[in-house]
């Protein structure tokens, strides 16, 4: 018989580490064991020690939950639906271990996220298995900033088939219409798409200070989202994969704008006589980069969600610095953020972040 003596959570961070431990009650005789991934039949052989097996599922949940390597693939249009499914964002992983013919079947459940050391017994320890994909000091606050005119989401985990969830906004007491999972997978709600504001139906009137809003599952309360709408203006608006495994929207302010170029090679043309030469050499080609400077104030409360952008895998810009554009597929571009400083100002309370980002490289003709 197989004894698994150390097993996973009932949910698990896709970029930790996730290590099982088993046995077999075979005395004086340690065989293979052999573990399958149900869902795409590869097979993984171990060999026990003192007749107990480790496995660590970090490198096969990371290759399985990131097919589309942290890319947004949901385009909303809101005149059709605000609640959008993301498969991308969780996985569902059947198990069989075999050991001399004994065998065990477990399906272990993962988020696409990270956890740090500090803070995550609290998380592991709370009983609340649905929640918000966005930073969070206390597991329960969730902050969402809404820059009116671009496009904003935010992701619900946990979420189960016949669930019944919605919003109330306890500042106006306005409720949102009532939605019914259909199925297990994370659901992004759409607050605009850049032109259009949904706020779910009955949430209309966010006043630009902290609007608290309480989500409510199967008639229970599971997190508060404070919503901040900001008034609309023109800025560099970013996009990332943050830590809590969903996306994260800031509107920065631009100091900047630089184009550094290189030259990658020079040719010698000089094999002539003087009077038959206009130059004695000629370069190969260019390769230039284009860097913008931005800069954005924040509060405490604020700087979890804005400093994720500094650990994220995969970050974008907005094509569009101005507000009220439909987004479509081209509206993001992929940019790398470089350099990145906070000051904390103690007369007012707020922190200042200057951030350097690189876009795609500037195209030139080369010989």
């Amino acid at each position: 018989m197989i004894t698994i003596t150390n097993d996973l959570l009932p949910i698990n961070p896709a970029y930790n580490d996730s290590i099982i431990e088993f046995e077999i009650d075979e005395v004086g005789t340690y065989p293979s064991a052999y573990i399958v991934i149900d869902s795409t039949d590869d097979i993984f052989a171990i060999y026990g020690i003192n007749n107990k097996y480790f496995f660590n599922f970090k490198s096969i949940v990371t290759s399985l939950i990131n097919k589309n390597n942290f890319k947004d693939s949901i385009i909303p249009q809101l005149y059709s639906s605000s609640i959008y499914d993301d498969e991308s964002l969780s996985l569902i992983l059947p198990i069989t271990i075999y050991i001399s013919g004994a065998f065990i079947s477990k399906t272990y459940k993962f988020k696409k996220n990270v956890e740090q050391l500090i803070g995550y017994n609290d998380k592991i320890n709370s009983s609340n298995t649905i929640n918000i994909l966005l930073p969070t000091q206390n597991n329960v606050d969730y902050y969402l900033p809404y820059f009116e005119g671009y496009p904003i989401d935010f992701a619900i985990f946990g979420l189960t088939t016949g669930d019944t969830y919605y919003l109330k906004n306890t500042s106006t007491y306005n409720i949102s219409a009532p939605a019914t999972s259909s199925n297990d997978k994370v659901k992004r709600l759409f607050l605009s798409d850049g032109a259009n504001n949904e706020f779910l139906t009955n949430l209309i009137g966010l006043s630009t200070t902290v609007n608290k809003c309480e989500l409510w599952v199967n008639e229970t309360f599971k997190s508060n989202l404070l919503i901040k709408r900001n008034e609309s203006k023109c800025g560099v608006y970013l996009k990332w994969f943050n830590d809590a495994g969903s996306y994260s929207y800031w509107l920065f302010d631009e100091i900047s704008e630089s184009i550094k170029t290189d030259t990658i090679s020079e040719l010698s043309t000089g094999f002539n006589n003087l009077q038959h030469l206009t130059s004695t050499s000629q370069i190969t080609g260019k390769k230039a980069d284009n860097a913008k400077v931005l800069t954005t104030k924040f509060n405490e409360f604020e700087r979890s969600y804005i400093q994720s952008i500094l650990s994220s895998p995969f970050v974008e810009m907005y094509i569009y610095n101005e507000p009220f554009r439909q987004m479509n597929q081209y509206s993001f571009i992929g940019v790398a953020v470089n350099e990145s400083n906070t000051v904390f100002n103690k007369k007012n309370n707020q922190y200042k972040m200057n951030v350097t980002i690189t876009l795609p490289q500037i195209n030139t003709q080369t010989l």
